[in-house]
């Protein structure tokens, strides 16, 4: 869960998106994923505030993989560095899937 609002102002622009997603997310996963537009509800660490963001949301389905626990931490914290943010959420469930 991407929230898409700068803490200081300002939003992640498309073309940033789309270069986090070249660059940081399709190499983790280059056999697939969906992006979904969404709207996030959060409450700031600091302020205690309610709010709410533009936000993507990344779906991966992929088998056990090696790494796959380091491959989502780099994803996360790469986000957190590059555009200012608290936190990205994440949740791993089992499926069952095919393709």
């Amino acid at each position: 869960m991407f929230g898409l609002t700068r803490p200081h102002g300002g939003i992640v622009a498309e073309a940033e998106w789309q270069d986090f997603l070249r660059d940081v997310v399709t190499p983790r996963f280059p056999a697939g994923l969906t992006i979904q537009n969404v709207t996030g509800q959060w409450q700031d660490r600091e302020t205690g505030r309610i709010g709410t963001e533009p936000s993507r949301l990344i779906w991966v389905v992929t088998d056990d993989m090696p790494d796959l626990a380091g491959k989502l931490s780099a994803i996360r914290e790469e986000y957190k560095t590059r555009f200012q943010q608290q936190a990205v959420g994440l949740v791993v469930s089992p499926v069952c899937s095919s393709f």
